[in-house]
């Protein structure tokens, strides 16, 4: 019975439009801890394109308007890529001067 509650569950929601469809998920381990900068042109290359960032969004400089911070102090700094269906948001700290990518989420 708990069996058939995990697969029914999931296709109701989805023919209720409630989850997105399915896209696999991706290793970004390796990119933590590279540059932004590297890491952007790898992504870029492989067909990747920037989200666009919300007019009310604060860049962490205006040299990448596309990586925006949250506010308190809590807050992380992100940047967003979709390619076809999917998306990845990953997490950017500076650290001694230079942007690094720190994780997803």
């Amino acid at each position: 019975m708990l069996y058939m509650r995990k697969i029914l569950l999931p296709v109701i929601m989805l023919s209720l439009g409630a989850l997105p469809l399915y896209a696999p998920a991706q290793d970004t381990s390796a990119l933590w801890g590279k540059k932004y900068t590297e890491v952007k042109s790898s992504l870029l290359a492989a067909g990747w394109v920037l989200a666009p960032v919300a007019e009310d969004e604060t860049p962490i400089t205006a040299d990448y308007p596309e990586i925006t911070c949250g506010n308190g102090a809590m807050a992380i700094c992100s940047v967003g890529f979709k390619r076809d269906n999917s998306t990845l948001a990953l997490v950017v700290e500076s650290i001694e001067q230079e942007l690094i990518v720190t994780g997803e989420y």
